[in-house]
C-alpha cells in the first residue's frame, strides 16, 4: 500500500475528541494526552468522557432465539454518589465472572466486581477488587492461566489502569507511581484473592524526562508461548499512541518490558494514502492466538485498519507483518443506502474463527454525523478544520449548523456588549469553559467557537465541560489563528500570539448523517509456519438497521457496535456482538457473508459493552456486561444454517 506519515502523539491527540471535518476520521476518545486543564476548575473532561456517553434513550426490547439464563445486578453500577462506576468489560474463568468498573462519579471506585456464577440461573456479586483511587478499569480485562514459571496453573486476573484525574478533588488525585500500567491479581483461591502487582507498564514514553509512573493503558491481552516457555502481555499505550507494548509476565510479580518499538505505521506502513480522512492511526486492541507453531497477533489499529503480526518471537527484531487490511474508498454500509461518503475507519476489536479462516472486526463510531467545517471567506477561504462539541450542548447536526462571520470577543470572561444573534470566537484561558459559554449566551450570541491557547499541545483537542442550549465547539489554535488572518507553520502556532483587534473570517460548519459503527467480515489466509506472510480480504459488512437510519441518530442511546466474541466450537460459525443500545446480536458467518440470526435487547433497554463465550459445568454460555446493570448469562437457541444463514 502507499505509505503516508502517520500521526504522532500530539497530532493523534488532536483528533481524539473531535467531531471532525471531512478530512478526518472520528478517533477513539480515550486516546490523547492533551486532556489537561490549564488551571483547576477550567472544565476539561479527562480521557474517556466521550467514549461511552450517558444514557439517552434506548431501543425497545427484543428477543430472537435468545434465552436469558440468569442476571446479576452489581452494587452501585451507574455513577451515583458512592458509586463504583459504570460496568465495563467482562472476563471469566470457571464459576466466576469479573466486571470492570469504568469511571465512577468521584473517580475513587475503579476496579472490578466478582460475580459467582456457580448457579448460572442465580449469579450473585461476591466481592469487589479495587484499583488505586483516581484510576479505573475498562476494556480488555482477562483471567489468564500461566503455563510456565512459579505461578504455573494459577488463575490470574489482569486489568488495565486509566485515570480520570481532571474530575476529582486535588487531594484525592493519585500520586506517582500509582498511575497507569496494569494490575495482576492471583484469584485462584476465591477466599483469598491477592494483588500481585499494580501499575506495571511502560516507563519510556519517548521523551527525555524520566517517568515516575508508567503510561496509562487502554486495553491488554496475555498469552503463553511454548517457544520460549514464557508468558506475555501486550498493552495499548495511551501516551505513545502508535506503540504496541509487549511485557514478559512469566513472573507476574516482576513484569519486564521486552518490546517498546512496535509502531506499525513506521515499521510496516499499515496506514493508507486514500481516503485522506483516515489520519487517526493508533493501536486500540489486540488478541494473540497460537496457530500451529507460530503466534499471531491481530492488532486493531484504528484508521490503520486490521493488522496481523507474527509475534512468535516478540522481541524488536523478531516481530514481522503477516497481513493488513485497507478501508475502501466509500463507506460500504452507507453505499448500500445510496449514500457516497468515505468510511470512518475506526478498527476497534476483532477475533478469528476457530479454524482461522475468517476474522470478524468491529468499527466503533459514536458520532452518527460527519461534520464539514471550513473557512468560508478571506485569505484562507476553503481551509478545512475540525471541531469538537462541548459536553452538554447541542450536537452539530444538519439542523444546528454554525455559519457566518464570528465576532472575536477575546477570553469572554467578563460581560460583553449585547448582540442579537451571531457567533462568538473565543480564546481559551483565564476562566472556565462554562463561564465563557454563559457570557456569550447572556450577550445574545447563538453559537460559540473556542480556539486553543498559546501553550504546549495547542494543536490538541479537549472536551469542554460546559452545559447550554446553543452550539459551542472547540478548535485547534491554528484554526483560530487562521480565522484571525495568521497562518503559522507547524508547531509555531503554540508560540504565536493572538493578533490584537483582529477581524474574523467567516465559517461554515455543517453536518450530515453517516451512521454509527458497524461490523466487517474478513477471509484470512496464512500458514502455520513462523515468518511467512498471508492475506486479509474483506467479504462483507453488517449493521443493525437503526444504526443507519437518521431517525435513530438521537434519543435511542449509542447504536455503535463495540466488541465481538467468536464461538470457539468447530462448525458453529457464530459471532456474538455487544452493540450498546442495540443489545446483543448473533451473526452467522461464512464465505457468502454475514446474516443476523439472534437478537437480545432487554425490555427496559440495553447498553451492552462486553461479550464473551464461556464454558462452565459442561455447558457453553454467552456472558454480556450491561453498563447500567451488571451481568447477563445468555444462550443462543437458534439453529445456524436453517434461518437464511450464508455460511
Amino acid at each position: 500500500m502507499l505509505k503516508k506519515k502517520h500521526l504522532g502523539t500530539t497530532a493523534c491527540a488532536a483528533l481524539a475528541l473531535s467531531v471532525l471535518a471531512p478530512l478526518s476520521a472520528t478517533a477513539h476518545p480515550d486516546h490523547g494526552q492533551s486532556q489537561r486543564e490549564l488551571f483547576p476548575g477550567e472544565g476539561v473532561a479527562s480521557a474517556g468522557y466521550k467514549q461511552h456517553g450517558e444514557v439517552s434513550g434506548h431501543l425497545p426490547g427484543a428477543n430472537k432465539d435468545m434465552k436469558v439464563v440468569g442476571t446479576a445486578t452489581v452494587s452501585n453500577p451507574s455513577g451515583s454518589e458512592s458509586s463504583r462506576g459504570r460496568v465495563a468489560d467482562v472476563s471469566a474463568y470457571g464459576d466466576y465472572a469479573y466486571l470492570t468498573s469504568f469511571r465512577s462519579e468521584n473517580c475513587l471506585g475503579g476496579g472490578a466486581w466478582v460475580v459467582d456464577m456457580s448457579d448460572p440461573k442465580n449469579p450473585v456479586e461476591e466481592e469487589f477488587l479495587p484499583t488505586t483511587p483516581g484510576s479505573y478499569a475498562g476494556e480488555g480485562s482477562q483471567v489468564f492461566v500461566p503455563k510456565y514459571g512459579a505461578y504455573k496453573g494459577k488463575q490470574l486476573f489482569l486489568h488495565q489502569n486509566e485515570t480520570c484525574d481532571a474530575e476529582i478533588a486535588e487531594e484525592a488525585k493519585p500520586a506517582a507511581p500509582n498511575v497507569g500500567g496494569i494490575n495482576i491479581w492471583d484469584v485462584t483461591d476465591p477466599d483469598a484473592r491477592t494483588k500481585l502487582v499494580e501499575h506495571a507498564g511502560d516507563y519510556d514514553d519517548g521523551t527525555d524526562v524520566p517517568r515516575q509512573s508508567p503510561t496509562t493503558v487502554h486495553s491488554m491481552f496475555a498469552w503463553n508461548s511454548h517457544v520460549d516457555k514464557k508468558s506475555y502481555v501486550v498493552l495499548v499505550d495511551n501516551e505513545e499512541l502508535a506503540d504496541v507494548d509487549i511485557i514478559d509476565i512469566t513472573d507476574p510479580t516482576a513484569p519486564v518490558m521486552v518490546n517498546d518499538t512496535l509502531d506499525l505505521a513506521e515499521l510496516f506502513g499499515v496506514d493508507q494514502e486514500s481516503p485522506d480522512n483516515l489520519t487517526s492511526v493508533f493501536n486500540h486492541d489486540m488478541t494473540v492466538k497460537r496457530v500451529g507453531s507460530r503466534y499471531v497477533m491481530n492488532v486493531n489499529y484504528w484508521d490503520g485498519g486490521y493488522v496481523l503480526l507474527d509475534v512468535t518471537d516478540p522481541t524488536p527484531d523478531g516481530v514481522s507483518l503477516i497481513a493488513e487490511s485497507d478501508f475502501a474508498a466509500l463507506d460500504e454500509e452507507r453505499l448500500k443506502r445510496d449514500h457516497e461518503i468515505s468510511p470512518e475507519g475506526n478498527a476497534h476489536q476483532s477475533e478469528f474463527s476457530p479454524d482461522n479462516r475468517f476474522m470478524v472486526g468491529t468499527d466503533e463510531d459514536f458520532n452518527p454525523y460527519r461534520v464539514f467545517a471550513s473557512i468560508s471567506d478571506g485569505e484562507f477561504a476553503g481551509y478545512e478544520f475540525s471541531a469538537a462539541s462541548a459536553s452538554d450542548t447541542p450536537a452539530l447536526t444538519p439542523d444546528t449548523p454554525i455559519s457566518g462571520t464570528p465576532d472575536y470577543v477575546g477570553l469572554a470572561c467578563e460581560p460583553l456588549e449585547a448582540v442579537e444573534g451571531g457567533i462568538a470566537l473565543i480564546e481559551r484561558g483565564t476562566c472556565s469553559f462554562q463561564v465563557k459559554l454563559d457570557t456569550i449566551k447572556a450577550a445574545g450570541y447563538t453559537g460559540g467557537i473556542v480556539f486553543n491557547a498559546a501553550t504546549e499541545g495547542c494543536e490538541g483537542f479537549i472536551s469542554m465541560l460546559a452545559a447550554g442550549d446553543i452550539p459551542f465547539v472547540f478548535v485547534q489554535r491554528s484554526t483560530g489563528l487562521r480565522l484571525l488572518g495568521v497562518a503559522p507553520e507547524g508547531d509555531a502556532a503554540c508560540t504565536t500570539a493572538t493578533p490584537a483587534d483582529a477581524t474574523s473570517a467567516g465559517v461554515d460548519i455543517t453536518a450530515q448523517f453517516d451512521g454509527w459503527g458497524y461490523v466487517r467480515l474478513f477471509r484470512t489466509d496464512f500458514s502455520t509456519k513462523p515468518g511467512t506472510t498471508g492475506s486479509i480480504r474483506q467479504v462483507d459488512t453488517y449493521a443493525i438497521d437503526e444504526s443507519q437510519d437518521a431517525e435513530y441518530a438521537e434519543g435511542f442511546g449509542d447504536l455503535s457496535v463495540h466488541e465481538v466474541a467468536m464461538d470457539p466450537r468447530q462448525g458453529k460459525k457464530l459471532a456474538y456482538l455487544s452493540y450498546y443500545s442495540g443489545g446483543v446480536r448473533v451473526l452467522e458467518y461464512g464465505k457468502k457473508g454475514l446474516t443476523e440470526v439472534g437478537t437480545f435487547i432487554d425490555e427496559e433497554g440495553s447498553n451492552v459493552w462486553g461479550i464473551e463465550v464461556h464454558k462452565m459445568q459442561g455447558k457453553t454460555y454467552l456472558l454480556a456486561s450491561d453498563r447500567d446493570r451488571g451481568l447477563y448469562i445468555l444462550k443462543y437457541t437458534g439453529k445456524p444454517g436453517k434461518k437464511g444463514g450464508r455460511g
